[in-house]
């Protein structure tokens, strides 16, 4: 069609070049603009980013191809032609074999954990990075083209891309970036559009360049049995343009292959795609909905014999220690036994692909990092607690993310593991003479319990200073108070209390809070009631089992109680009590609360000066079926919960990891 194509056009690669770089996805353009929109997380986000990464691999290479076919062509003799070759293969085996070695190094062994490399070997690095896009331009190639492999030889994550983020990232984005699009832009000039004829052909190029990516990401998609939404949604993550395109047309201006008409309809039709697909995806595509079970996944409707399958979440080797605690005072056993998913969540630092995996340790690394000392302290406990063949099974995961999509990680996993229970830890630590808070964690929580599929609990250590990672020899739950004011949250904590005197030798008191108005039988929850009795009616002859009433007018009452005698515990255990801050039983006292996330109860507890007891503060998962008269709770309930699903079609369990 050349011959018909406007005269400007036809003795120009423009087109050519044009249609392969609209046809590719931009690594970096992809995972920017999905981090913007919290989806790189997400399921189709980690497609998406992966898809953009096998796109711009190949692209590297076959740009190396091409220009080693080119720089063989001019060559005057074959002896030129191998110095090519070898020079380049030397700059390769350079990188890959002295360089990388060099900086694992650095980063393992002169670089303290957690901490960022020096400002010396920062420094240093930065210029070989300067260094490698002169070689590759001295030998022929693209300068672009030796920062890159660069890049592919360097280890990713902590602590080198944390310190390349931190250091480039804003100095970049907040100066140098900006002042390149805006360049881009001053040179667009929209009186060069006055003539459609001369620039109408461009323009629909790009257009079927567009639709043309957009369907075969569907077609694709489809064919692996992605529901048709999910898939049109992948083709418009495919088809988002950014800086990367930005500095193609800039280039292309530059070598006169592009005309100023042409570099305008080009810029504009980049905005105008972005501007389209960007809003559209946020519209279409939203993960935290799909997270939903279809049965009851709570502790007070668990089978007393079936498995009870727990989701662990830790930040750090600080928060290992109660965990540990915790799971031995439920103490599994084979008529009871626990399945227990361990993940470790960390920050997306340094690294621009999330991911949530099963956890394998590489045999090649030397040193462990945060994950390995997790898993090994679960793994330790194992087998020295002597569990009997079936009691415990252990299954690690990790996972790296940001944190503002980690919610998305940790319900969807707890959704295919089919847990009862996620616990998570409280944001604040202290070691007895400091308290530090990671606002992140509490983020984290507070969107967990949002949307979580089950039930949730946050645990609050106080009994030992941070910095252990192993258990104690003995549990320190030894003494078990639930505090019960009525509802589902309370009937919860109640629940995994009674499971732990009911299985292991732990003293158990259960202080019942009730107004003094309340006194006639008739007047209380007809639903707490029978819980009530059928807890009662379990411990009957166990003697660590104690229940006590108190009567109380109002929320000062209730105050007055629970410090008056929490002190008396190793670990206390309240229901969140959420949708009934307004109770009288808790009148005055939610205003001030500090940490919503614990509830009336629990963040009064977190707060008392000199306490050392642990509290644990659980959410019942909130269900409802379509026929309210179905869920009445008995004192257990048919039915283990072993169904669960994603909302929608389900269309895309299977490109996951199998559990």
């Amino acid at each position: 069609m050349r011959n018909s194509f406007p005269v400007d056009l036809q003795h120009t690669t423009l087109v050519a070049e044009l249609a392969v770089r609209l046809s590719l996805s931009s690594f970096p353009v992809v995972t920017d603009a999905l981090g913007e929109l919290n989806l790189l997380s997400s399921d189709l986000g980690r497609i998406a980013v992966s898809a953009s990464l096998v796109s711009d691999v190949c692209s590297w290479v076959m740009k190396v191809l091409f220009f080693a076919g080119i720089l063989f062509a001019r060559a005057n003799s074959p002896a030129a032609a191998l110095e090519i070759v070898a020079l380049f293969v030397a700059f390769v085996i350079v990188l890959f074999v002295v360089l990388r070695p060099t900086v694992i190094w650095i980063s393992q062994k002169k670089t303290p954990p957690g901490e960022l490399i020096g400002e010396g070997y920062f420094v240093g690095l930065m210029i070989i990075a300067l260094l490698s896009a002169l070689t590759t331009e001295v030998l022929g190639f693209k300068y672009m083209l030796g920062p890159v492999m660069l890049g592919l030889a360097l280890p990713g994550g902590m602590p080198l891309g944390r310190t390349l983020t931190e250091h480039l990232d804003s100095f970049f984005t907040s100066i140098f970036l900006p002042v390149y699009v805006v360049l881009a832009g001053y040179r667009t000039d929209f009186k060069e559009l006055n003539r459609a004829s001369r620039w109408t052909l461009l323009e629909l190029i790009t257009f079927v360049c567009f639709v043309g990516k957009l369907i075969g990401s569907l077609a694709a998609g489809v064919f692996y049995k992605l529901s048709v939404r999910d898939a049109f949604c992948l083709g418009l993550m495919l088809n988002i343009k950014g800086v990367i395109e930005i500095s193609f047309i800039n280039n292309w201006g530059d070598s006169q292959k592009a005309t100023a008409q042409h570099f305008s309809v080009l810029i504009l039709s980049m905005m105008i795609i972005t501007t389209v697909t960007t809003p559209l995806i946020k519209y279409l595509y939203n993960p935290s909905a799909r997270i939903v079970a279809t049965k009851r996944r709570t502790i007070e409707h668990a089978k007393r014999n079936s498995a009870f399958r727990m989701l662990v979440c830790l930040h750090t080797e600080e928060h290992v220690a109660p965990v540990l605690d915790l799971l031995e005072a439920i103490s599994p056993s084979p008529t009871s036994p626990i399945t227990l998913n361990v993940l470790h969540l960390s920050d997306l630092s340094g690294d621009t692909s999330s991911f949530l995996r099963m956890y394998r340790r590489p045999r090649d690394r030397g040193t462990f990092n945060a994950a390995d000392r997790i898993v090994n302290a679960f793994r330790y406990f194992e087998q020295n607690k002597n569990y009997e063949l079936g009691s415990l099974s252990i299954q690690p995961f990790v996972s790296s993310c940001p944190y503002n999509t980690m919610h998305n990680d940790i319900c969807s996993l707890a959704l295919r593991c089919k847990s009862r229970l996620i616990v998570l830890p409280f944001h604040k630590q202290s070691d007895g003479a400091r308290e530090t808070s990671k606002q992140s964690f509490q983020m984290v929580n507070r969107m967990v319990m949002d949307i979580a599929p089950c039930s949730v609990a946050i645990l609050v250590d106080r009994s030992i200073p941070a910095g252990s990672t192993y258990a104690h020899p003995t549990s320190l739950f030894q003494h078990i108070g639930v505090y019960f004011l009525g509802g589902p949250d309370d009937r919860d904590a109640l629940s995994i209390g009674s499971r732990m005197s009911l299985i292991r030798n732990t003293h158990l008191t259960v202080v019942r809070i009730l107004l003094s108005s309340e006194e006639d039988i008739n007047k209380r929850d007809p639903q707490d009631e029978r819980f009530m009795a059928g807890i009662k009616k379990q411990h009957a002859s166990n003697e660590r089992a104690v229940f006590e009433d108190k009567f109380v007018d109002d929320g000062e009452g209730t105050s007055a109680i629970v410090s008056s005698t929490s002190e008396k515990y190793d670990l206390v255990i309240v229901g969140r009590r959420k949708r009934q801050e307004q109770s009288p039983l808790t009148s005055g006292l939610a205003e001030w609360s500090e940490c919503t996330e614990l509830g009336v109860l629990g963040d009064m507890l977190a707060t008392l000066d000199g306490e050392q007891v642990s509290i644990m503060v659980v959410q019942q998962h909130v269900w409802l079926s379509h026929d309210e008269t179905a869920v009445e709770v008995p004192e257990n309930v048919a039915g283990d919960g072993t169904d669960a699903r994603t909302i929608g079609d389900g269309s895309n369990d299977h490109l996951l990891p199998r559990i």
